[in-house]
């Protein structure tokens, strides 16, 4: 499954590259790098075995206890376990689907 690209110009907001919204990627810049196509990738694959909703209520759940507990919007982003996978797993191209959509579930426990 690869990702349908389109170029904006006013999203993602500010301070974001590229965002995955089933089945598409937006991007902001020149191009996409393949490193950040993979990262989106697997953002991708989260959301096609999560069924979509499930994803965003988990990020969302995930982002605001972040939030709470580090009190920084930008690091409650970075520990959120799909993110984690996903820049864990960006320059790593041979791994399986499935291996990626559920890779997050080990970075709820471990930081790696």
């Amino acid at each position: 499954m690869k990702p349908l690209l389109i170029h904006t110009k006013h999203f993602p907001p500010k301070g974001f590259y590229a965002i995955t919204l089933f089945p598409f990627v937006f991007y902001n810049g020149d191009a996409v790098t393949e490193r950040d196509l993979q990262h989106e990738t697997v953002h991708l694959w989260q959301q096609a075995f999560l069924l979509v909703i499930p994803f965003y209520i988990l990020y969302l759940l995930f982002w605001l206890l972040g939030l709470a507990r580090y009190r920084d919007a930008q690091k409650a982003y970075r520990e959120i376990p799909f993110e984690r996978s996903a820049y864990r797993l960006e320059a790593e191209k041979s791994k399986r689907p499935a291996m990626q959509a559920f890779d997050w579930v080990r970075c709820i426990f471990r930081h790696s």
